[in-house]
């Protein structure tokens, strides 16, 4: 969603306050939808915003470190072997084994539909059998 405004409207904003940021010369500026908080631009001026989603947070999972698998997971989760440079889709029917010392990143898939990021990061550790 993009919206321009010329004098005040009220956004839900995460964690960063953009009062007289137009001022300041800032043109074009994204946050995170969360809490609210108030922008206001001067007279004549007009500060345009980028809203997105605020991201899922970390999933509850767990590694089973006897059967090397992730407890928990579901078809809307991700994982990364390789430290969040790349990522697989967790399929449910067919769940990854871990063998060996290996870190797993999991979190909930990012939706390029909704404009909703990929969710914060779960850590799991996998030890040597």
């Amino acid at each position: 969603m993009r919206r321009t405004v010329n004098n005040c409207i009220r956004l839900s904003l995460i964690g960063v306050l953009f009062a007289g940021a137009a001022s300041l010369g800032v043109s074009n500026t994204k946050a995170y939808a969360a809490d609210n908080f108030t922008l206001a631009a001067g007279n004549n001026s007009a500060l345009s915003v980028t809203l997105f989603a605020q991201p899922p947070w970390p999933p509850n999972v767990t590694a089973d470190d006897v059967a090397n698998t992730i407890t928990g997971a579901d078809a809307r989760m991700e994982y990364s072997t390789d430290g969040g440079l790349n990522w697989t889709a967790y399929d449910p029917g067919n769940p990854p084994v871990f063998y060996g010392a290996v870190t797993v990143l999991v979190r909930i898939a990012g939706d390029s539909v909704n404009y909703i990021p990929a969710g914060f990061i779960t850590t799991l550790t996998f030890t040597q059998d």
